[in-house]
């Protein structure tokens, strides 16, 4: 039970975090939260219908800053935030993967940004990719200022942010009928109506392994991913929209247009090619040039396929570095 103090004291920040199955991180994503140099926080946790011994781990924790919410079905990442979010008593809403890690000043170093930049709605950071060991593999550098190319791809590593509770206030939570793609089409709203960056340097670690979401259900991904932008752009009949609530997120890709077919090949392409499934990643390459055969970039692509992931990846390394 609740003293008076605690029903009304309000944290600066809510850590929001959903964990299904996670067992084999979760302790590493809690206590990278637990240990932040910055220390006013409530920390709300999402068990989400897990069998396995995860609710057992969060519950090993006794830290007072610690509040559990327990689904007792699984109903999925975008809902399980918005229950946290609608829960939450902090001025600003903080992001938090199961599976990846904090670094100890990433809440001090963002928060002292908004401080210096109030305008400022949403806050991403740069990120380390880390593999299953926990090794860092590289890193992926942020754009500063990513509102200018938010809409040709995701300039936000999810678990890295944190937004001011005004935003959910004004312009409401993660949209339901996403299920993978969630925070493509939040940022998206937001950048509309407020100014958003990103920290430079690394201050998360985003860990890369085969159960989570980025290695999965591909197709899906990319068109929640055009689906983002289309709303975004206030740019999808209504009758479309319906189709899509009661068929599924698959029912889109007849309703896409020749570059929008382009776009979505190349990217589970991508996909692919990062997964090693290197047939899959060739077939999507044909599928782009039936589309547009003049295509320099997909017919180095696809020749670079035939080479193999290493002269794929050397090659996207090298074109980064030019452009």
């Amino acid at each position: 039970m609740m003293t008076g103090n605690e029903m009304f004291y309000k944290p600066k920040v809510s850590v929001v975090m959903s964990v299904y199955n996670g067992e084999k991180y979760l302790r590493e994503a809690i206590e990278s939260i637990l240990n932040q140099t910055f220390t006013d926080f409530e920390f709300l946790i999402v068990n989400d219908g897990s069998t396995d011994g995860s609710l057992e781990i969060i519950q090993g924790y006794p830290d007072e800053r610690i509040r559990v919410i327990n689904n007792e079905q699984n109903i999925g990442l975008t809902r399980s935030l918005n229950k946290a979010i609608s829960q939450a008593k902090g001025e600003y809403i903080a992001r938090q993967d199961a599976d990846d890690i904090s670094l100890p000043e990433r809440f001090e170093q963002q928060l002292r940004y908004f401080d210096q930049y109030p305008e400022v709605a949403l806050l991403g950071t740069s990120v380390y990719k880390i593999d299953e060991q926990g090794r860092v593999v590289g890193r992926i550098i942020v754009p500063a200022e990513p509102g200018g190319n938010l809409l040709r791809a995701n300039q936000f590593s999810h678990g890295s942010t944190i937004f001011k509770r005004e935003v959910v206030d004004r312009l409401g939570g993660y949209n339901e009928l996403f299920r993978y793609c969630q925070d493509y089409e939040f940022w998206g709203r937001i950048a509309k109506h407020y100014p958003v960056r990103n920290l430079p340097q690394p201050l998360y670690k985003l860990r890369f392994h085969r159960g989570n979401i980025r290695s999965q259900k591909r197709n899906e991904s990319a068109l929640y991913h055009l689906l983002a932008v289309r709303l975004v752009n206030n740019d999808l009949p209504e009758e479309i929209l319906q189709v899509i609530k009661d068929n599924g997120i698959l029912s889109l890709y007849p309703h896409l247009t020749k570059g929008e077919k382009r776009h979505f090949h190349t990217a589970v392409a991508d996909m692919n090619m990062r997964n090693n499934d290197v047939k899959t990643a060739r077939e999507e390459y044909w599928r782009v040039f039936r589309l547009n055969p003049f295509s320099i970039s997909n017919n180095v692509n696809m020749a670079l396929s035939y080479l193999g992931k290493w002269a794929w990846t050397v090659g996207h390394r090298v074109y980064e570095v030019f452009r």
